[in-house]
């Protein structure tokens, strides 16, 4: 089906002709909620996000121009049997000759990524800059190992080092989390610790530890924000991050090993404004500026 917009898909910046070796991107969706808690419609985001893509414009909002990044949109991962199909992502991710750009989905679409960039690194120190308003360390939630509520364990099992794992935008607790979220060496920056101490410093409090790592993955689910900037996740949290502390956070990893974004939890059907599809869109197209400037620079 043709879509009118005002630019082409991903704004401008897909190439069908190409393949994942000659772009800097590839977009892969993974429409997929069945382990989401309590409301459905995060199987809906990749096809919205990919919609409303073409009302972007190749520009940053500091006006870096990303017309000469390429994204290679590699459609969808169907997941029926998540114990199964999860193997698919594992492999995508693990095999990509170029930087994922991963659309949830639940939160429980990040394991398998985590695996597969887990793998891909495997010799190397592997980061996480995790964006969330729940710390997601829970052993099993509703009788699943794979829930969106237990990603972060499921990667600290997969190698992933607690101490190269900085949170921020938390405010919400299991019982079953707390041991490791103060005691087992993560690094947590609370949505109010970003209110009292400012994004900045949380910012570059997160640089310094990070920097010792060789790759960095960002995984982000919409519910960081306050429900105010973003009503559509499954489960909102009030008092979260503002829409500019999180673009700050983006900006603020410039010249980091940066080697991979997800972006979970945008339910389309909880928000008829799509404000918070465009509220992904737009960190999506401010991770790919933080790539773009990176590439001016070594040109």
């Amino acid at each position: 089906m043709t879509v009118e917009g005002t630019h082409g898909l991903w704004g401008d910046l897909h190439r069908p002709d190409f393949d994942p070796r000659q772009a800097d991107f590839s977009v892969v969706g993974i429409p997929f909620d069945g382990l989401a808690s309590a409301r459905k419609g995060a199987a809906l985001a990749p096809e919205r996000l990919r919609y409303w893509s073409r009302h972007l414009t190749p520009f940053s909002e500091d006006r870096t121009r990303l017309k000469d990044m390429t994204i290679c949109d590699l459609g969808d991962i169907p997941i029926t049997n998540p114990a199964i199909d999860f193997n698919m992502v594992r492999q995508c991710v693990a095999t990509l000759p170029n930087m994922p750009i991963l659309l949830g989905g639940d939160h429980s679409v990040t394991i398998p990524i985590f695996q597969g960039q887990r793998e891909r690194y495997k010799d190397r120190r592997l980061g996480v800059l995790w964006v969330d308003a729940h710390p997601d360390l829970c052993d099993t939630f509703d009788g699943s190992k794979l829930s969106h509520a237990c990603v972060l364990r499921r990667g600290i099992e997969f190698g992933i080092e607690p101490h190269d794992i900085c949170m921020v935008g938390l405010r919400s607790w299991e019982e079953q989390e707390i041991d490791i979220v103060e005691g087992g060496g993560v690094h947590v920056y609370t949505a109010a610790d970003v209110a009292d101490r400012g994004i900045r410093k949380v910012a570059d409090s997160v640089r310094n530890i990070l920097n010792d790592c060789d790759a960095i993955h960002i995984s982000l689910d919409i519910d960081c924000l306050d429900p105010s900037a973003a009503p559509g996740t499954g489960i909102p949290e009030f008092g979260g991050l503002t829409s500019r502390d999180v673009l700050t956070l983006f900006k603020s990893m410039q010249g980091l090993p940066l080697v991979g974004l997800d972006v979970v939890e945008i339910a389309p059907p909880l928000d008829s404004s799509e404000s918070t599809v465009f509220a992904g869109l737009k960190i999506i197209m401010e991770y790919i500026a933080v790539i773009a400037r990176e590439k001016q620079k070594g040109m």
